[in-house]
């Protein structure tokens, strides 16, 4: 099973009318210091922030799957965000390893090259 690929537009239409829908930013910390994260406050939700370093070993993983498996139920609609859709189509094709089968990758992006990326069209804050 593959990760249904969801536009940034698309993803936050969703999110606003889904309760049991979250969204999960797979950039780095520097990332989000940097250019910012999606805001989700006008629609009463908020932005997960997972620090998808460079390195991905055993430990990562079994991390991640614990806040998966923690913070949201296996049925749950999960989307997925990182700078350019790349990170973010791991992170939701591990998710659905996990269980959650319901996993989005937003393959616009956060913010690259393309401008129907998130940055561009949705509302972000500063952390």
């Amino acid at each position: 099973m593959k990760p249904i690929k969801i536009r940034a537009i698309d993803a936050f239409d969703f999110l606003s009318k889904k309760i049991n829908s979250h969204l999960i930013d797979t950039r780095s910390d520097i990332e989000w210091k940097t250019t910012g994260i999606p805001d989700l406050s006008s629609i009463n939700k908020e932005t997960y922030l997972i620090n998808w370093g460079p390195i991905l070993d055993q430990t990562f993983f079994e991390q991640y799957k614990k806040f998966l498996l923690i913070s949201f139920n296996q049925k749950d609609s999960l989307f997925f965000i990182c700078r350019s859709g790349s990170r973010s189509l791991m992170a939701a094709k591990i998710a659905i390893e996990f269980g959650f089968k319901n996993s989005f990758n937003i393959y616009e992006g956060f913010y690259n090259e393309n401008d129907q990326n998130w940055k561009n069209n949705l509302p972000i804050k500063s952390i």
